[in-house]
């Protein structure tokens, strides 16, 4: 755009457009003439003297007269633009695959200096690159992890009027954000595209899709489901490679019945150890291959030594024991050791006095006799959480062992009557960490069965439920739960929880799934456990992907804390460079911060959270980010995407690189030339302070140069 100065017009405009200026002219004759008559009666003073006080209050009083007519001058000024172009150039890894004729980068430059060389001089040129995003630029590298042609549409559509036409450079093959060609209709200018790539029929191998879970935990097994496509390989047959720590630990081979197929592959590895593990699916490239890019694909795997190691003891068959059991069995994070004592003397199943570790929570069903041998190993476990679940003949075992360690939160002091009685929550939904869900009917869930006995509770425990019989409070307390010093107990006074697994009612069966499986969580986590929890939406994030640090915080009384500042160091394993983030509070103690996609490699997070200059807690995780594999997918050029942008949004489909629709279109539509505009800018002389200033400094003159020569 180009700017063209105009004339200047001054003008005036009258207080009374009626009154003539033959008027304003005699008053401004008769304000001189005072002006004059003011100091004409001086004999005594230098001839200069006088006529300058005249001067000076005649200068005032013209000036004063100009105004009044508040006259403007009208500033018109041409401004010529030329017609705007856009060239969005296309930067993605996808361009510069070599496929059938086209040399990758090489031809892509090509295309490039083929368009400009008929680009004229009388257009106004402007360049973009994009990949997941738009930025100005002229020279792609083709280093774009995915590809988002809305992002180019979007673009365009914040454009100023003056853009008239688009050009679009690209292989139309988009990995992000939506299909472009629907949007593509509402543009204001037409957008012409230029094919980039090759539509030829290539042999190519893919790892297309991996399954498999981030965190696994020591002394288990742990599943990799692969899928492979093929495409022009009928017939031949592929090894699929696994990998660990960069070697070879399984191989698969794979025969392509068909020139076009899907395949999938499974491979399994057990973990002895914790650690941070790398893994690699690899095809080695078949010959004729056009690409060995997407021939691999990286996997990194977090092993805990975590697992909850739970020993399960009963002293009576019931089917509740059954159903809790099966419960723990289903979260793989839990190693579950069953007892069930048959008779005196039989046991069935592993006797906890010959495991050689301390369990991290006992499970009793119902309470050993007296005399059982059990009892002393039991008692000995003074530092092991105990959650202790109700059995049909347990209740009579209260009152024979009495205060026991693991009995202390709730010992009950006499037996009477069974009753069958409704769950009733007693602390507000969200107040214990074992309560946080919506509000249950419970009246009609299930009923459990308890007895009416004499509970002594512990000053230190919580009665999260108590028992409904036929809608009667009965202060039977039927889940406790205590958490002070070195361990948790919780007790459940109340069996007939098989009912809750077998029902119809989800609602129900949802309840005790999330319930029980908290409840177990909650009393095998020692209360002194670290206040600064960090955690990453995934252990695994590819160089395109934004990386979402989480974080929950408690203070030293373990109450939830939304007043700290968390603060991130995230550094990269393979070299020094880092950089400090900070979380911000999102509500009951939690945080969250995201950080921009990284480049490959192993990364670590520590983060220290300080309250007036107190550190509450700190804690560390480890991330692995592997190189995006999407743009290597789907090579073959779409031509078809590229067409129905440019048909609905008014363009052309430029496949023999001329630009000749382009200016066809543009004198056809009469925006081939330059268009000037004209615009007219008003100023006031009242508006202008420095007149009133002059003003001022002239009657300070006449003031000053009257008390030289004495006049008041």
């Amino acid at each position: 755009m180009t700017g063209d100065s105009g004339m200047t017009t001054f003008l005036f405009q009258g207080l009374n457009p009626t009154v003539p200026i033959a008027i304003w002219a005699a008053v401004l004759i008769l304000c001189l003439g005072a002006a004059w008559w003011s100091y004409a009666y001086l004999e005594s003073i230098t001839a200069w003297k006088k006529w300058s006080l005249v001067g000076l209050r005649a200068g005032v009083f013209t000036i004063l007269a100009i105004l009044l007519l508040n006259p403007f001058f009208i500033d018109r000024s041409v401004e010529r633009s030329e017609p705007q172009v856009n060239i969005y150039l296309d930067n993605s890894q996808s361009v510069s695959v070599e496929r059938g004729d086209y040399q990758g980068l090489d031809s892509y430059r090509e295309i490039i200096n083929q368009v400009r060389d008929q680009l004229s001089d009388s257009f106004a040129t402007t360049y973009y690159l994009f990949d997941g995003s738009v930025r100005q630029g002229t020279e792609p590298e083709a280093e774009g992890a995915v590809t988002d042609l809305q992002s180019v549409l979007d673009h365009n559509l914040e454009q100023p009027g003056e853009v008239v036409a688009s050009l679009l450079l690209s292989d139309g093959i988009y990995t992000q954000g939506r299909n472009p060609v629907f949007s593509a209709q509402s543009l204001a200018s037409p957008v012409f595209t230029v094919p980039v790539g090759d539509t030829t029929e290539v042999q190519d191998v893919l790892v297309a899709n991996t399954e498999y879970t981030s965190v696994s935990y020591t002394n288990t097994e742990q599943q990799f489901r692969t899928e492979i496509q093929q495409e022009g390989f009928a017939g031949k047959t592929a090894d699929v490679q696994f990998l660990k720590e960069g070697r070879i630990v399984d191989s698969q081979s794979i025969t392509f019945p068909e020139p076009v197929s899907s395949h999938t592959v499974q491979f399994t590895d057990r973990h002895e150890e914790e650690g941070f593990y790398e893994y690699e699916i690899n095809i080695p490239g078949l010959e004729d291959e056009f690409t060995l890019q997407n021939n691999r694909e990286r996997l990194t795997v977090d092993v805990l030594d975590e697992k909850t190691r739970i020993v399960s003891l009963a002293f009576q068959v019931h089917p509740d024991v059954g159903t809790i059991r099966r419960l723990i069995a289903t979260d793989s994070q839990n190693e579950l050791f069953s007892a069930t004592r048959l008779s005196e003397r039989k046991l069935m199943g592993e006797d906890p006095r010959e495991l050689d570790f301390q369990p991290d929570l006992i499970l009793l069903h119902g309470l050993p006799a007296p005399n059982d041998p059990l009892l002393s190993w039991i008692e000995e476990q003074n530092e092991v959480p105990f959650l202790y679940v109700l059995t049909p003949n347990a209740q009579s075992r209260h009152e024979q062992l009495g205060s026991r360690p693991f009995l202390t939160h709730s010992v009950a002091t006499a037996r009477q009557s069974l009753l069958n009685v409704h769950l009733k929550q007693e602390l507000d939904p969200y107040s214990h960490p074992l309560l946080e869900f919506s509000a249950q009917e419970f009246r009609r869930f299930p009923t459990l069965q308890s007895y009416r006995s004499e509970y002594n509770t512990s000053p230190l425990s919580e009665t999260l439920f108590t028992g409904e019989f036929q809608r009667q409070e009965t202060n039977i307390p039927l889940v406790i739960t205590e958490s002070a010093g070195l361990r948790r107990l919780a007790g459940i006074n109340a069996f007939g929880w098989y009912r809750f697994e077998t029902t119809a009612n989800e609602n129900v069966s949802s309840f005790f799934t999330r319930f029980f499986t908290d409840l177990i969580s909650w009393v095998a986590t020692s209360p002194n456990q670290r206040n600064l929890d960090l955690e990453l939406v995934k252990s695994t994030f590819t160089d395109t992907e934004e990386i979402e640090i989480r974080a929950t915080l408690v203070n030293e009384r373990q109450e939830a804390e939304p007043n700290a500042v968390i603060e991130l160091n995230l550094r990269s394993q393979d070299s020094n460079e880092s950089r400090t983030l900070l979380m911000s509070h999102n509500g009951r103690g939690n945080y969250r911060v995201s950080a921009e996609p990284l480049p490959e490699g192993n990364y670590i997070v520590e983060g220290k959270a300080v309250k007036n200059e107190r550190t509450i807690g700190e804690d560390q995780a480890r991330f692995d980010v592997s190189r995006s594999m999407i743009e290597f997918v789907d090579t073959r050029r779409n031509d078809n995407t590229l067409q129905q942008i440019a048909i609905r949004s008014g363009g052309e489909f430029l496949n023999d690189y001329s630009l000749d629709p382009l200016y066809d279109y543009l004198r056809d539509n009469q925006l081939d030339k330059a268009v000037e505009t004209v615009t007219e800018e008003t100023q006031y002389m009242s508006s202008n302070p420095l007149w009133f200033i002059l003003v001022i400094l002239m009657l300070t003159g006449e003031w000053l140069l009257r008390r030289t020569v004495s006049l008041p």
